[in-house]
C-alpha cells in the first residue's frame, strides 16, 4: 500500500465553487438563447413546407398569391404561429413556373437590452 506524502496534496486540485458557478451560468444561458431561437426556425420550417408542397403538388401553378397566402395563413392559425406578415410571401412566375420567395426578419429579446434578429429569404421553385 502506497503512502500520501503531504508534499503531493496540494498538486491535488479540483474545480473551485466559482468555476462550477461560471460553468452553470453558461449552460444555462446557452439553453435559454436556444430554447428562444429554436421557435423561430420551427416556424420559417412550417411556412416553407406549406409553399414548396403547393409547388410540389402542382397547386401553385393555378393559384394567385391571394390564394397562396390564404392557405398558409390557414395553416399558421392551425398551428398557432403569430407574429408573421403574410406580406412577406411573394409570386412570381418564369417560364410558367412559379416562384415563390419568402423574405423576412423577425427580432426577439434575448436578455435585457439584447436582441437576436434572424433573416430568412427562401426562394422556392
Amino acid at each position: 500500500m502506497k503512502k500520501f506524502k503531504s508534499s503531493n496534496i496540494h498538486y491535488q486540485k479540483g474545480v473551485s465553487k466559482f468555476g462550477i458557478l461560471m460553468v452553470f451560468i453558461m449552460m444555462i444561458s446557452f439553453v435559454t438563447a436556444g430554447l428562444k431561437v429554436a421557435p423561430l426556425y420551427v416556424d420559417h420550417n412550417l411556412i416553407t413546407g406549406i409553399c414548396e408542397e403547393l409547388i410540389e403538388n402542382g397547386e401553385a401553378a393555378n393559384m394567385t398569391i391571394t390564394d397562396i397566402r390564404q392557405r398558409v395563413s390557414n395553416s399558421l392559425r392551425i398551428n398557432n404561429v403569430t407574429g408573421f406578415e403574410l406580406s412577406s410571401i411573394k409570386l412570381r412566375r418564369e417560364n410558367n413556373q412559379p416562384i415563390i420567395t419568402i423574405a423576412y426578419e423577425r427580432r426577439i429579446e434575448l436578455f435585457a437590452n439584447l436582441d437576436v434578429v434572424a433573416k430568412f429569404d427562401t426562394e422556392l421553385q
